[in-house]
């Protein structure tokens, strides 16, 4: 059965401390890989360049005994795609690259396939490197030990493995490094993953929002800070792309009717001593052309942020002048 990642908290966190106290006298080093590695991935730096700092760091552990791979599973679950492999020969990744895991696919297709570790000791022997033996012998590959990379469901995120250029199985020193680099492995992986699903489900709403003449808008009521996550509410107010956002005050001062200013202010009053939800609908005068359009407003105070002492409203704008009987 795969093995979970040790030392996480609820959050999938990993305690470097925690690991610091299972491993040797290379700890130090090792630590400075996993530490650059995690400071990339907070940083946004790709993936791969996140997964090369991490089999790097492996690979400074071993002293040139073996070279390091991570393969990454489909979306599909069913291949395996390059993940980084920076001391394996070009060629030999592209060839592997997209392959399908199975009960005889070498050592990592095989892993990912069962969710347990494999040890080839002999890729000249070993039945599980028969369509691929011929492959690996040819860039000097003669061992090699792959691991999965779990998720902390117990999915299969990826492989982790090692080849030797000689016939042999892992030390017990590679044994207790690939588990803490697979572990940070499995953090940088599943977070990037995560990140991925936002910003996608974000991008499609982004689109069905201007589909539909929505804007999104956040507003740091305290700082009257205004960011707007599409394009919609420039049209709406009728400003170039490359003024910045329109805040409270400026919203008030120079766009809204002067009829609508008390009952806006009280909007926000009643909204931010409740905590609840913020609704508005006023008249403003569009800078662009100067014609007067009926704008709604609907938000949410957000209680996380009120938690912290900030109030945050979070919610949408529409022109909804249409809608306004002639």
């Amino acid at each position: 059965m795969p093995r979970r990642p040790a030392k996480q908290d609820e959050d999938g966190i990993i305690h470097l401390m925690d690991l610091a106290d299972a491993t040797s006298a290379k700890s130090s080093s090792l630590l400075t890989g996993q530490n650059h590695a995690l400071e990339l991935a907070v940083g946004g730096a790709p993936l791969a360049e996140v997964l090369e700092v991490l089999v790097h760091t492996a690979e400074t552990q071993s002293e040139g005994s073996f070279a390091g791979s991570i393969l990454l599973m489909s979306e599909d679950g069913k291949h395996l795609l390059h993940g980084a492999a920076p001391s394996l020969p070009d060629a030999y990744n592209a060839a592997i690259d997209g392959i399908a895991i199975g009960p005889r696919v070498g050592s990592c297709g095989t892993a990912a396939h069962f969710g347990h570790a494999i040890y080839v000791t002999d890729i000249a022997r070993d039945p599980l490197w028969a369509d691929f033996r011929d492959l690996a012998l040819q860039h000097g590959l003669r061992a090699c030990w792959s691991t999965p990379i779990v998720a902390k469901d117990n999915s299969v995120l990826g492989t982790l493995a090692i080849y030797y250029r000689e016939p042999r199985g892992p030390s017990e020193s590679d044994r207790e490094m690939v588990k803490l680099i697979g572990n940070t492995a499995a953090l940088v992986i599943e977070n990037a993953r995560l990140h991925a699903r936002l910003h996608d489900e974000n991008y499609r709403a982004r689109l069905a929002a201007d589909a539909g003449g929505i804007g999104f808008f956040t507003w740091e009521v305290t700082s009257d800070l205004v960011s707007w996550q599409n394009e919609r509410p420039y049209e709406i107010f009728g400003i170039d792309r490359s003024e910045p956002p329109i805040n409270a005050q400026r919203f008030v001062t120079e766009f809204l009717e002067a009829e609508d200013q008390e009952p806006f202010a009280a909007a926000v009053a009643r909204a931010l001593e409740g905590g609840t939800s913020f609704r508005f609908a006023g008249r403003i005068r569009r800078k662009s052309d100067g014609a007067i359009r009926r704008v709604e407003f609907t938000g949410q105070v957000d209680p996380e942020a009120r938690q912290r002492g900030v109030d945050r409203v979070v919610g949408i704008a529409a022109d909804v002048t249409a809608r306004q009987p002639a």
